[in-house]
């Protein structure tokens, strides 16, 4: 936590620097990320040789377009040796699985030094929207995250609660913790608003309210605006790479952090769009050594403001994010399984090269599978009991083989398909 928070001391002010100080703090850093990745990871010393590439010829911001992109696809279907720094013990590294909005669950490692990064990252930005020290914050995830001894002493104190849990469960959690946080992903946050308004409970008092996981739709927003009498903020990232842009109080956009993150907004052409055109969002992570990070493809949509904020901040801005709504399945009891769930469970099976969960009707969901035949059974053995514990035996669990991923591999889809609705 020491490390941490030195980090983030370190970060101070950055948001609003000068453009040439940034830029030059940016270049430092490119140049010593792609130095790396070429002497100590073999994936990306191949793909800089075939480019005919070495470090000494991305020196600028205006060199990154030189070098390859990649996505997900590509480091699934790289050894994993092959991409991560040569001498790591993978023993020693954190590990976090993604699936994400393209049902491909992929394992990224990470060092102390970037595990400490990340969180002064993610804690740099929380105090951008406004959080203090003393702050009380109930975090709605997946899979509870550490505690540090700071915060049991009173030092910015969190309650996990899970999303599993229902909404009343929730909310007897939010009374009985009362918060001035709540950090959770936009459809849980939704299941949340509507439990306060229909119990008619008076919530406690918030000052942030913030969504990291789904596109924060007008209608959520409105909605855990008029529950809570807050307005939430969103904060847009990947399992991948952290979280890297976020909402300002003008919320005119999403500011990316530009000291350790790059975000370009490439055309078809894989050549950088004008500012405000939309394209596809490629980042690079000017801060991972272990499993560096360059040029990857997020799948997802968006523009970019270069224009000053009204806030001051002298970072870039994201503009019209296109993401994917998280959707759900509905069980019979009324009770919601969103898609972290799924993400969790399944990002855990090494084996599982993608998924697709399909519910086609209040008691039948389907589930496409795929991997290779000869691991399939034992595969859906598995993941047939680890739902049965969650999803009752009134509902109809099919699994069936994926005999072939979609036409175009980087194109998003919906990993949770629901097509029954509530009413």
């Amino acid at each position: 936590m020491l490390g941490t928070l030195r980090i983030l001391h370190a970060c101070r002010g950055r948001s609003r620097w000068p453009a040439a100080a940034l830029r030059a703090l940016q270049e430092q850093q490119l140049r010593a990320v792609v130095a790396h990745a070429y002497a100590r990871v073999p994936f990306h010393r191949r793909r800089l040789e075939a480019a005919r590439l070495t470090p000494t010829a991305v020196r600028t911001l205006d060199d990154l377009r030189r070098l390859p992109t990649t996505s997900k696809q590509l480091l699934r279907s790289t050894p994993a040796a092959e991409l991560i720094t040569r001498g790591t013990d993978p023993a020693g590294c954190d590990v976090v699985c993604t699936s994400g909005s393209t049902g491909m669950p992929l394992r990224i490692l990470r060092g102390r030094r970037e595990v400490d990064c990340h969180r002064a990252a993610g804690l740099r930005i929380l105090r951008e929207l406004g959080f203090r020290w003393t702050d009380r914050t109930l975090e709605i995830r997946a899979v509870s995250g550490p505690t540090f001894a700071a915060q049991r002493l009173g030092v910015a104190p969190k309650r996990w609660v899970s999303i599993l849990d229902s909404p009343a469960e929730q909310l007897r959690a939010l009374v009985d913790f009362r918060p001035q946080v709540i950090c959770a992903a936009a459809s849980t946050l939704r299941d949340l608003a509507v439990a306060v308004l229909e119990a008619g409970v008076a919530p406690p008092p918030l000052r942030l309210i913030i969504q990291d996981a789904e596109p924060l739709l007008p209608s959520t927003r409105a909605l855990v605006a008029r529950a809570f009498g807050v307005v939430p903020l969103d904060v847009y990232g990947l399992v991948e790479l952290s979280n890297f842009a976020w909402e300002c109080e003008q919320r005119a956009g999403l500011h990316v952090s530009a000291d350790t993150h790059l975000v370009e907004i490439l055309g078809d052409d894989d050549m950088p769009l004008p500012p405000r055109t939309p394209g596809r969002i490629v980042c690079t992570d000017l801060l991972a050594r272990t499993m560096p990070m360059l040029r990857y493809e997020t799948g997802d949509w968006g523009a970019l403001a270069t224009d000053p904020c009204p806030c001051g901040r002298t970072f870039p801005r994201i503009v019209d994010l296109v993401g994917r709504e998280g959707d759900v399945v509905l069980l019979p009891s009324g009770r919601r399984l969103h898609w972290p769930y799924f993400h969790e469970t399944f990002a855990r099976y090494d084996e599982l090269d993608r998924y697709q969960v399909i519910q086609e009707e209040l008691d039948r969901v389907r589930v496409r599978i795929l991997a290779r035949p000869e691991r399939y059974q034992a595969l859906v053995d598995r993941l047939a009991a680890e739902l049965g514990t969650v999803i009752p035996p009134a509902v109809r669990v099919e699994f069936e083989p994926w005999n072939a991923a979609p036409p175009d591999p980087t194109q998003k889809y919906r990993p949770v398909l629901t097509k029954v609705r509530s009413h």
